[in-house]
């Protein structure tokens, strides 16, 4: 029997974490043990349901993209120049604010692929908390209620300033295992990321069937690393035309799919996923068994990543993926996987930032987009979205 899974807090190495004031506030979750699963507290409007998310103790930015800035500070063209191109210079109008859509704030993001094109710029921010200027909204970031050190961002038209925010003597943002953790270099073992997607439904039309990237979660000297785990955007090797699109992740420079990875060799895609009963055989198989498995709704579908770092090399990093699409108030849980993640030789072992992308390995295609709104990345559990 299938399993649809109410969740309110998260465990993790430190067991249960518990929602502060400000995460249980207005909106709320069901009970933590799930008891009341079906109720709810009065329904608030967008703004408010926005503001309780962001108000928790562990957050450490979050963007909304109501400031066209938020956009520019952050768009990086490869090969232009050292890479940051805030004035959108390198490959103009693709990584872009638009004003047509978005949940709050009236804006999202946009990265646009018009048709015949190739790969365009992407999105990549630090996991540090910057100041106001850097982010482009004036206000400083949160980094969990003040109680890390807000850094110094500022790019430049062509500069290498993300780059470079690795040897950032300051700090540099890293999460990883606690035996690598050295001065100033990490920030935590562990870490959410909530964001909401709309899924252009051309994705998988014809001249679009080409699998790429709609995020990675990665690292600041390179886009291209070991260790990075990126979400799919095309969603299987050789999707059909009109295909779904579902929710698939590779890790590393080695493309291998998560699943492949997955400690227990569970069979299919979406491991560990609650929508599969692994005893009766039912799982996620995009080709045999889609029911289930997941897939984006063309609407505006959240996800929440929890990332707890392993060891370099060993069956250790846990990633935990919860989804829900919109006008659902909980997640389900899409994946539960602990891998053997491989980080890159001579730098620090772990993650420190996060690209949105539409990369297409190269390929020309027909035109789409992917639309990006509500980011949160926090040392604490995110509630779903309540409105």
């Amino acid at each position: 029997m299938k399993r649809r899974e109410f969740i309110v807090g998260a465990t993790s190495s430190a067991g249960i974490l518990l929602l502060d004031g400000a995460e249980a506030g207005t909106p709320c979750p069901p009970s933590l043990d799930g008891a009341s699963s079906t109720s709810r507290c009065p329904a608030g409007d967008l703004e408010s349901d926005w503001v309780a998310r962001t108000s928790g103790r562990g957050v450490v930015w979050f963007h909304d993209f109501r400031n066209k800035a938020e956009v520019d500070q952050f768009r990086w063209t490869g090969g232009y120049r050292g890479g940051n191109d805030p004035l959108d210079k390198g490959r103009p109008n693709k990584c872009r604010w638009i004003t047509a859509d978005g949940v709050t704030g009236g804006a999202c993001l946009e990265l646009h692929r018009p048709a015949g094109s190739s790969d365009g710029p992407g999105w990549w921010r630090p996991f540090s908390p910057v100041d106001g200027v850097g982010n482009g909204k004036g206000t400083d970031d949160p980094a969990a209620g003040g109680t890390m050190p807000v850094q110094t961002y500022a790019p430049s038209d062509g500069s290498d300033t993300i780059s470079q925010w690795h040897a950032n003597a300051a700090r540099p943002g890293f999460y990883g295992h606690d035996s690598y953790h050295s001065g100033t270099t990490f920030d935590g073992t562990e870490f959410y990321y909530q964001m909401r997607i709309k899924m252009d439904p051309r994705r998988t039309t014809a001249g679009n069937t080409q699998v790429g990237k709609l995020f990675y979660i990665t690292f600041t000297p390179y886009s291209n690393c070991n260790q990075e785990i990126v979400t799919y955007s095309g969603a299987f090797s050789s999707p059909g035309v009109g295909e779904p699109n579902y929710h698939r992740m590779y890790d590393g420079k080695a493309y291998g799919p998560l699943e492949d990875s997955d400690s227990l060799g569970r069979p299919g895609q979406q491991v560990g996923s609650d929508l599969a009963d692994y005893g009766s055989g039912a799982y996620c198989d995009i080709r045999s068994q889609p029911g289930n498995c997941w897939a984006y709704s063309g609407g505006w579908d959240t996800l929440l990543y929890h990332i707890v770092a392993g060891r370099d090399g060993s069956n250790e990093t846990h990633v935990t993926v919860y989804a829900a699409h919109e006008g659902e108030t909980s997640y389900t849980k899409i994946w539960d996987t602990i891998v053997d993640i491989v980080f890159d030789s001579g730098l620090p072992f772990g993650w420190n930032a996060i690209i949105l992308s539409d990369y297409n390995n190269g390929q020309e295609n027909s035109e789409f987009y992917h639309r990006y709104d509500q980011l949160i990345f926090s040392r604490n559990f995110i509630p779903c979205p309540q409105v």
